[in-house]
């Protein structure tokens, strides 16, 4: 069975036993001084969707500040309507008035269910 490394700093495929990553030069070690929080933040960029949507799923647990910067760069580029959707119910657990602010500028997505899905949260959260 092949198991698959990615740094994790570039995403990229790289050897599990690499000490600095041969694409960015990232020294991997330094990944093991994160925080778990900057650690899952780190995660919403990974190459699997499966993997980004738990990050997104953990940072809404953590009620994570931290990773609305991430979550606002994701929506202004993401297509995939289930990662959306999990960055809305990430905003509404974290809350306050920066998170009900990025879900009311879902109101006006271009996608329809989107919208259906921050209009829920945020009549929800009225």
């Amino acid at each position: 069975m092949v198991s698959h490394f990615f740094c994790p700093h570039c995403w990229k495929d790289t050897d599990g036993r690499a000490i600095v990553c041969p694409h960015c030069e990232y020294d991997i070690s330094e990944y093991t001084k994160l925080s778990y929080e900057e650690k899952l933040v780190n995660a919403l960029r990974h190459p699997i969707r499966e993997n980004r949507m738990m990050a997104i799923r953990l940072l809404g647990e953590l009620r994570s500040k931290a990773a609305l910067p991430s979550f606002a760069a994701i929506l202004e580029r993401e297509e995939d309507f289930y990662v959306i959707t999990g960055i809305i119910l990430a905003l509404d657990r974290i809350g306050g008035e920066e998170s009900r602010n990025m879900i009311r500028q879902l109101k006006t997505h271009k996608s329809r269910l989107v919208r259906k899905a921050a209009t829920k949260v945020m009549s929800e959260i009225s």
